[in-house]
Formats: C-alpha cells, structure tokens, sequence
C-alpha cells in the first residue's frame, strides 16, 4: 500500500468514527468552554407563558371593560369606557408592568378623536383599579393633571369571552 492510499483510507476512518461517535448520544449535553473556578452557571432559558385577564365595571348603565394580556413585564390589551348616553371611548393598551402597577399608553378613539392617553393601573386581588379625571398633553400623551383626585374607576375580575 503506498502512503497515499494509507493517508484516503486514515481520512476515511476519522469520517467514518465522527459520523457514528454521535449516534446513540442524544441525552449528553453539549458543553462549550468549562467555566472560570465560581463562575454561576447560566440559567436555563424560560418559556413566559402569557397570562389573559379580563374585568369589568356596570355603573347603572354604564360599563368599563379591559382585557389584558401580561407576558412577562409587557402588557397589552383593550380598555373600553361604554357610558350608557355618551363619550364612549375605546383602543388599545401597551405598557410595562412593575409589581402590582402597570403603566400603558391607551390608544383611546372617542368622539371622532384618536388620543393617546397614559394609564396606570393597580392589580388589587381579583380587582383592577385606576383614576380618571382631568388632564393636560404632555409630550404627545394626555397624563393626569392630579393622579391622586378624580373618579376611580374599580373593575372586577370576570371570565374573558372571545375575542370577536
């Protein structure tokens, strides 16, 4: 045999053992570099599973309703503010959540008018719970000239029907 040969028939080999040294091996875990001498191992990547929560406020006639979607610390959703005669309003909803308090910027379409406006809401038990009273534009979003005066509006945690 020359060398030749000898140098196809080691390179088939190597070939040949890295093809099968991976077979039968699905349960080991690949490795990288070892890690430094107290070096805290990574955490292992968690799935967030989102969390849907709706809730409602009838006041006589009149309804409130949001429905939230929390997945993590990002919120989104819906609030609807349905008076019986009118300044009906609705639009989305995308903010952040911190503890028990989200805050959003509410997309709010009423009367002809597309505004945003900053929301904060409070998660109390199977309730939801925000202010609403006057307010002034400041960078291009409608805040809350007083937040701790005005109507509070205190909504109930209810079943979340389809979303049509």
């Amino acid at each position: 045999m020359t060398t030749h040969s000898l140098n196809r028939s080691a390179v088939a080999a190597v070939l040949l053992a890295l093809m099968f040294s991976g077979c039968d091996n699905r349960s080991a875990p690949t490795t990288t570099a070892p890690a430094e001498p107290g070096a805290t191992p990574p955490a292992p990547a968690t799935q967030v599973q989102a969390q849907q929560m709706c809730y409602r406020q009838v006041v006589g006639r009149d309804t409130t309703m949001v429905r939230l979607l929390i997945s993590g610390a990002t919120v989104t959703g819906e609030l609807a503010v349905l008076p019986a005669e009118k300044d009906r309003a609705r639009g989305s909803l995308q903010g952040t959540l911190a503890g028990q308090q989200i805050v959003a910027d509410w997309q709010r379409v009423g009367e002809g008018q597309t505004q945003v406006h900053e929301v904060t809401f409070t998660l109390a038990g199977d309730s939801l719970r925000w202010r609403e009273g006057a307010r002034t534009e400041k960078g291009g979003k409608w805040v809350l000239a007083n937040p701790a005066q005005g109507y509070e509006y205190v909504l109930r945690k209810v079943a979340c029907s389809p979303q049509r």
